[in-house]
């Protein structure tokens, strides 16, 4: 189950990128939540997610903007974009860390100070 406190921005630094990953999280209703994620100057990438009734996620929609990314952001971009096309089945926060798993993988997000 998602909790309220993992609402709000956070980054995934990674050396594939010159800036990080932005990902933000946000609940639209008591059982609906948006993950919305970019690489600065790249596609805009957004998930529609439904809590079940067995407290899990169901990813209902995945949409991506269709520009041609930067060549320094491409693979990181793509990376994340077969990421959240798995499907996101669960997000937790421990601490300043959110985990997010989609498909068979889990990537570690940190708060965004920035925000």
């Amino acid at each position: 189950m998602v909790s309220k406190d993992c609402e709000g921005g956070w980054e995934f630094q990674t050396e594939k990128s010159p800036i990080p990953v932005k990902l933000i999280v946000k609940k639209m209703s008591p059982t609906d939540w948006i993950v919305a994620c970019m690489v600065p100057r790249g596609n805009m990438m957004h998930c529609l997610l439904k809590e079940e009734s067995s407290n899990n996620l169901n990813q209902v929609k995945f949409n991506t903007t269709g520009k041609e990314p930067p060549v320094d952001i491409m693979e990181v971009e793509t990376e994340m974009m077969i990421f959240l096309e798995a499907g996101i089945t669960d997000i937790t926060r421990e601490g300043n860390i959110l985990r997010v798993k989609a498909g068979e993988k889990e990537m570690d997000f940190t708060w965004d100070k920035s925000q």
